[in-house]
């Protein structure tokens, strides 16, 4: 399996029930990590990310399953990743590595040079990978519900 294969383009309302199943697969593994309390993923508004615009997929191996996916916005003068996720079934070959890629490219379509993202203190495995992915923490704080959010940012090279 090489990530070249799998398509990615912009969610429609169709998507809805894939996105959903993406993301309960991808991130129910943090529930036990986060002391019982789920991932902001697991609670999010994904009608309302689809319908905005904001969701891109990565198409799996059937109509009806996703490899992956992303959720990014503009946020003042950076492109914001809301949320990355690799379905566990095709983790391991390089799809997280092409949806950054991605994510690089919008932001350079959109004339952004960085790229800003939040992670949960505890899922410490998702902060080293940002960090091997060329991201810098740039400040933690406590969010609500007892969370601390880790604030990182990637400035992009100039092309």
């Amino acid at each position: 399996m090489t990530s070249e294969i799998f398509i990615i383009r912009p969610a429609t309302p169709a998507d809805y029930s894939a996105v959903v199943a993406c993301i309960e697969a991808a991130f129910s593994k943090w529930v036990p990590i986060m002391s019982g309390m789920k991932p902001l993923a697991l609670t999010a508004d994904y009608h309302a990310h689809i319908e905005s615009g904001a969701t891109y997929v990565m198409e799996g191996n059937t109509k009806r399953e996703l490899a992956g996916l992303l959720i990014l916005w503009q946020e003042d003068d950076a492109l914001y990743l809301d949320t990355i996720a690799v379905n566990p079934a095709y983790q391991k070959h390089g799809l997280g590595q092409r949806l950054l890629a991605f994510t690089e490219q919008k932001a350079r379509e959109m004339g952004l040079e960085k790229i800003t993202l939040v992670t949960n203190e505890k899922m410490v495995a998702n902060q080293e990978y940002y960090v091997k992915n060329g991201f810098v923490e740039t400040h933690r704080h406590a969010l609500h519900e007892g969370r601390v959010g880790v604030w990182m940012r990637k400035t992009l090279a100039a092309s």
